[in-house]
């Protein structure tokens, strides 16, 4: 066991503290273990000394300096703060949206880069079956995948909820009200949610039974991006915990 483990609490207390104040986690990350390892030099020559445990851990600590002043010296500088910290709406509820909708144009445009000898290798109804099972991942998988990312990613910062679920929310409207189907030489997706936004759209009728549908599916793929980023917490926590 580290050293500095028992006198953890101290510098957790650090972590919180740099960590609300927009200081990006990898910066706090580095910072805390270079603290760390002079805690744990500053420790082992005051026990060398012949110091008891309580009084040499005092000592280490009082070499580090307080709380107020190894903070400060992070907050002095303001280019260790995360830009996610300074732009939370954009970051955070603009962000995923756009890279959501972004990712089957980046792939379409990949695709017509191909020669178009390798793109005929692949017989219609193959291509049709694997479109189908892209289209699938990318309406109910991905979007469940994007919230527990933006969840994560707010919760390393401590930033607070409301952009982060207004992101995700954003995906999982889009996503859940899309069906995605197949016909003999045809794929398709249709948008219950479109027809109300844009009513000269050619993405069908308006509906509110599908619509409806559509807000539910994407209430359950926010509540599972929430429970995959309590998971990622709790394993995390669990490796902290049993960290040597």
């Amino acid at each position: 066991m580290s050293p500095h483990r028992s006198d953890g609490y101290r510098f957790d207390s650090l972590r919180e503290r740099l960590l609300r104040a927009g200081v990006g986690p990898r910066h706090v990350r580095r910072y805390l273990r270079e603290l760390g390892d002079h805690y744990d030099d500053a420790l082992r020559e005051d026990l060398a000394r012949g110091g008891d445990v309580a009084r040499s851990r005092e000592a280490a600590w009082a070499r580090l300096g307080t709380e107020d002043s190894l903070a400060r010296s992070m907050l002095e500088r303001p280019e260790l703060r995360s830009t996610a910290a300074r732009f939370p709406a954009l970051f955070f509820g603009l962000a995923p949206a756009l890279g959501w909708v972004g990712a089957p144009i980046a792939i379409a445009a990949a695709l017509s880069l191909l020669p178009e000898a390798l793109r005929r290798a692949v017989p219609p109804a193959e291509a049709a079956s694997i479109l189908y099972a892209l289209a699938i991942v990318y309406s109910r998988l991905l979007p469940v995948l994007v919230g527990a990312v933006v969840f994560t990613a707010a919760a390393d910062r401590r930033l607070g909820g409301l952009w982060p679920i207004a992101g995700a929310a954003a995906v999982d409207l889009l996503a859940g009200t899309l069906t995605v189907y197949a016909l003999p030489g045809e794929l398709g997706v249709t948008s219950s949610l479109l027809p109300w936004l844009a009513p000269f759209s050619a993405f069908g009728p308006k509906d509110l039974v599908a619509l409806g549908f559509g807000v539910l599916k994407a209430a359950c793929m926010l509540a599972l991006g929430l429970a995959a980023q309590r998971l990622v917490q709790r394993f995390r926590r669990n490796d902290l915990a049993h960290a040597p």
